[in-house]
């Protein structure tokens, strides 16, 4: 079990690498060109493997807070590259079943933050802010599945924010597995923080741009 642990962590590494490195490459070039859309592919991957080795590394370790992250990590990054590829806007069952799966994975995370609260340590207010996260995203999902799905720059402002979101949580796991300080939820939430405000300063430009047009 020790080797396949150890085999696990070398390819969750090397994709988290890819991740991070991808990510940065996207975001340095312009947006809907080729290499954006190359990067976006390496990141994209990258974070499957990530979360393809996660969930097995956390349930050897019997960890169930690294096991909801992963999924709450891979969720931004699926539903990002669902609405860069899914070009019709259209959601299709996969887009409700990934959406619904997040909604109750946050409602666990928000309950086992709940649990831990009284033990104190970092663990608690990480599950309740990152649960309180995926249910306000995987509940504005559904609103706009129900609507019919994102339309026009409506689908890169949600493109954008998920794969934001997503590099995020990729910059966060480096932080906390690379660099040591205390309190550790500067490293778990100071990310989000510092990043957030990027998400709507950008959302705010595109907005700008091209209007949303209106919904019947």
């Amino acid at each position: 079990m020790n080797k396949l642990f150890i085999a696990l962590l070398t390819v969750h590494i090397l994709c988290g690498s890819i991740s991070l490195l991808s990510a940065f490459s996207a975001l340095s070039v312009t947006k809907g060109q080729t290499w954006h859309r190359r990067f976006g592919r390496c990141f994209f991957y990258g974070m499957s493997g990530v979360f393809a080795t996660a969930i097995p590394m956390a349930l050897i370790k019997d960890n169930l807070f690294l096991f909801l992250i992963a999924i709450f990590s891979y969720y931004l990054a699926l539903t990002g590259w669902r609405y860069a590829k899914n070009t019709s806007g259209e959601p299709r069952r996969i887009d409700w079943v990934v959406s619904g799966v997040m909604m109750l994975i946050s409602l666990l995370m928000i309950i086992a933050g709940c649990l831990k609260w009284s033990a104190g340590g970092y663990q608690a207010t990480v599950l309740l802010v990152f649960g309180a996260i995926g249910a306000s995203i995987s509940f504005s999902d559904f609103q706009l599945y129900r609507r019919g799905g994102p339309r026009d720059n409506e689908r890169i402002i949600k493109h954008f924010t998920a794969m934001i979101g997503a590099t995020i949580a990729a910059v966060t796991a480096f932080l906390v597995t690379n660099v040591h300080m205390q309190p550790a939820i500067i490293l778990w939430l100071g990310p989000t923080v510092l990043l957030v405000p990027v998400i709507y300063w950008w959302r705010s430009k595109v907005k700008k741009w091209v209007s949303v047009p209106p919904r019947s």
